[in-house]
């Protein structure tokens, strides 16, 4: 097996973002490794007079709720960075996106032609549930290697 050297790392920026990092920095080999940290904060729906849902196109439209939310997200992903305790050997590129998680991160995993995805899964029961819709989705349709970590214990 040849050893990652692009990593997308997709984070909720929940308590568990820091377990799905570690796990990730586990995987890593080498020199040269190039890691793309992504939180992508979620459009708020607003429905048309024809109930089609609206999207918001760029940042510049948010509302000031979206906003905070992505100032707020933008912090929280500045700390989770800093507990990360990167090795030297690592480059790290951070962004937070506005928009439907599993397109933005897919988008950027080919747009950055990565080798694999890290993502946090949740373990729920129950067949659309086993991964999460967005682990799901990005398992389905990456195209690259997918790492699922599993965030919450399943009861026993």
């Amino acid at each position: 097996m040849n050893a990652y050297k692009q990593i997308l790392i997709a984070v909720d920026l929940s308590d568990d973002s820091q377990k799905v990092c570690q796990k990730a920095l586990e995987v890593t080999q080498g020199e040269n490794i190039h890691i793309f940290l992504l939180h992508v904060v979620e459009f708020i729906y607003q429905m048309g007079t024809s109930y089609d849902p609206m999207f918001y196109p760029s940042l510049d439209d948010l509302s000031e709720n979206e906003e905070q939310l992505i100032k707020l997200s933008k912090e929280k992903m500045a700390q989770l960075i800093n507990e990360m305790n990167i090795p030297t050997s690592i480059t790290l590129e951070s962004s937070v996106l506005s928009g439907i998680p599993k397109t933005e991160i897919l988008n950027l995993a080919e747009e950055k032609k990565v080798d694999l995805i890290v993502c946090g899964s949740h373990g729920r029961s129950g067949f659309e549930l086993l991964l999460g819709s967005t682990a799901n989705a990005i398992l389905h349709h990456a195209p690259c290697d997918v790492l699922a970590v599993r965030t919450k214990k399943s009861k026993e």
